[in-house]
C-alpha cells in the first residue's frame, strides 16, 4: 500500500508519501463491530488528506459515541447491556449488529416485513443469540424462517418484549434491539422505535435504582431529616 490507512499491531496507521503515522490504538474505539471499524479507517483517510492532525484525529475518534438509533448502547441494569439498533430495518444490517457484539444476545426482531429472507439470519442466530423475542406484522414470518436455530418467544408489542427480555436476561448477557424490518406497523418511523425502546428502558433503570437500599435510604432521609 503506497499511502491509506490500515491496521498494524492493533493500531489504525495512516501512511502517505513513504511516510507512516500511528492515529491510536484500537483498543480506544469505543464503536464495537468491523463494519465501525471500517468506517473509522475510511474518515481517517478522508480528514488526514483534508490536513487533519493526527492527534486531532485520535481524539475525535475517542470522543465518538456513535449516532442514536445504530447500535446505540443505551443502559447496564444488573449486569444487562440494552443497545438500541432501531435502524437496522433490513437483515443485512441486523446481522452486522449480531457480528458486532459478543455472545448470549436476546434479539427483539420483528415489525413491518419487507419482503426479506429471515434465513439468512439463522446461521448468526444460532451462533451468537440465545433467545429471539417477536414483534409486530412480520412475526409469523420470522418464526417459520428462523424456527430450529433458537429459543424463540413472541412478545407482540415492544414494551411486552422489553418486559420478557429483561425477565429472561443474565448478569452478562445482552438485549439488542435489531429489527430487521420497518416500522410502520406500530411506530411512526425508525427512529420513534428507537425512542420507545430508549424510555422503557429507562424506566427500568430508574425502578432498579429506586429499589436500591441505599438510595431509599437517602432519599428518606432527605425527606424526614436525621
Amino acid at each position: 500500500m503506497e499511502q491509506g490507512a490500515f491496521l498494524a499491531q492493533g493500531k489504525i496507521v495512516f501512511r502517505q508519501g513513504g511516510k507512516e503515522h500511528a492515529i491510536l490504538d484500537c483498543s480506544e474505539i469505543s464503536l464495537p463491530g468491523e463494519h465501525n471499524l471500517e468506517n473509522i479507517l475510511a474518515a481517517t483517510i478522508a480528514v488526514r488528506l483534508a490536513g487533519t492532525k493526527p492527534s486531532r484525529i485520535a481524539e475525535g475518534v475517542r470522543s465518538f459515541t456513535g449516532v442514536e438509533h445504530r447500535l446505540e448502547f443505551v443502559a447496564e441494569i444488573r449486569g444487562v447491556r440494552y443497545y438500541n439498533d432501531s435502524k437496522a430495518t433490513n437483515v443485512d444490517a441486523t446481522l452486522k449488529a449480531l457480528e458486532a457484539l459478543p455472545g448470549r444476545i436476546i434479539v427483539i426482531l420483528g415489525g413491518k416485513d419487507k419482503d426479506s429472507d429471515y434465513t439468512q439470519l439463522r446461521a448468526a442466530l444460532r451462533e451468537k443469540a440465545i433467545l429471539v423475542l417477536l414483534i409486530g406484522s412480520a412475526a409469523e414470518k420470522i418464526e417459520k424462517q428462523i424456527s430450529g436455530t433458537v429459543a424463540i418467544t413472541r412478545g407482540d408489542t415492544l414494551d411486552n418484549a422489553v418486559e420478557l427480555a429483561a425477565q429472561s436476561a443474565h448478569a452478562g448477557d445482552i438485549v439488542l434491539l435489531a429489527p430487521a424490518c420497518a416500522s410502520f406497523d406500530q411506530f411512526s418511523n425508525f427512529e420513534h422505535r428507537g425512542r420507545v425502546f430508549k424510555a422503557l428502558v429507562q424506566e427500568m433503570k430508574t425502578g432498579e435504582a429506586n429499589k436500591n437500599p441505599a438510595n431509599t435510604e437517602r432519599r428518606n432521609a432527605e425527606t424526614f431529616g436525621k
